[in-house]
């Protein structure tokens, strides 16, 4: 679990009624923090937690919820029943989100699920092994058999979308049901259109569907961005060798290519070797910091300013040595559903 380094805390002594509390007194409790982006616990005299939340302003956000104004608030006035305040620096919203959600999971369990699954992603599952492809959320995701995990798709729809697409370029059975009853299922409208060769049937061979399922599940888990340049040096290549039916079928393929939601799908791929970098800003002016995110969590590895060119040229290496397969754990997937 990702933990701050430093954490302000302060004590909260019983008072009497804040409503004649003027903003320059000393006795405010906010005074106590600092004006800057954090993540505030409000505990309960007894330890346990009452409020936890990632702010822009923990100095503001502490005055608001206590109501160190006197004014009259729709939100609840925590300060009755706060015992203590826990304040901890961030450099960036991501790494309030990551201790929130990771500090959820031990004092909030309702907001940790809220937390979960407001942060759910949808992934492609691609299985080798019956042809065929469906959608999961990264809540709800069990893998079977010889499934391959495609994603982060950033919705169910976007998912859905590269699923028909690789149906399109690579005329898939859009019936699975049919195609398990393969070579006794009934062809449909795609056969009569020219559009599925119709392995259901029997009219295909299974190992030639099989082969360009295959096919599929590459283009798919090597990115939409990888997929869309080798179609572009097929294209390139037959023009070359005026080979214009091909050329013309690579153009239908970046047609569809094209039309896909790159904002949902950018960053798809395998996530079997799926591991990465992420860089944040630092509560330091002019420094990042570099976390690598992979089987062990997503901990920050350095910081560095970034006028430090010595220690940035010998960055590659030293992230690169901390990379590795993050795995399909229900809390690496939570973590990686707030990546994505």
């Amino acid at each position: 679990m990702y933990e701050p380094t430093y954490t302000i805390r302060h004590d909260c002594q019983p008072t009497q009624s804040q409503t004649d509390t003027r903003p320059d007194e000393p006795e405010r409790v906010s005074l106590f923090f600092p004006s800057s982006r954090g993540v505030v616990e409000f505990q309960a005299h007894d330890g346990s937690t009452l409020l936890l939340a990632a702010t822009g302003h923990i100095r503001d956000f502490i005055a608001q919820r206590l109501n160190e104004s006197g004014e009259q608030r729709a939100k609840a006035d925590l300060g009755p029943v706060t015992g203590r305040i826990l304040a901890h620096r961030t450099g960036s919203a991501f790494e309030s989100d990551l201790f929130v959600l990771e500090r959820s999971c031990v004092v909030d369990p309702e907001l940790h699920a809220k937390i979960v699954h407001q942060n759910r992603r949808a992934m492609l599952l691609m299985d080798r092994d019956s042809g065929t492809w469906r959608v999961a959320e990264t809540t709800r995701l069990e893998r079977c058999g010889s499934e391959e995990v495609i994603g982060p798709c950033l919705t169910n729809k976007g998912a859905q979308q590269l699923g028909e697409a690789l149906d399109d370029v690579f005329e898939l059975c859009r019936y699975p049901k049919q195609l398990a009853l393969a070579p006794h299922g009934t062809a449909c409208s795609y056969k009569e259109m020219g559009r599925c060769p119709a392995a259901c049937d029997g009219s295909e061979p299974m190992e030639a569907y099989h082969a360009r399922f295959c096919q599929a599940v590459d283009a798919a888990a090597g990115g939409i961005g990888s997929w869309r340049t080798r179609v572009e040096a097929e294209m390139k290549e037959a023009s070359t060798d005026l080979d214009f039916e091909r050329a013309a079928r690579c153009k239908r393929v970046l047609g569809t290519i094209e039309q896909l939601p790159m904002d949902a799908l950018g960053v798809a791929g395998a996530l079997d070797s799926f591991s990465c970098v992420v860089i944040t800003p630092t509560t330091r002016v002019g420094w990042a910091c570099c976390w690598v995110f992979n089987g062990l969590g997503c901990v920050p590895v350095c910081s560095v300013g970034l006028l430090e060119n010595e220690l940035l040229e010998s960055l590659p290496a030293l992230l690169g040595a901390r990379l590795g397969a993050m795995g399909f754990g229900d809390v690496q997937l939570e973590r990686f559903a707030l990546i994505a």
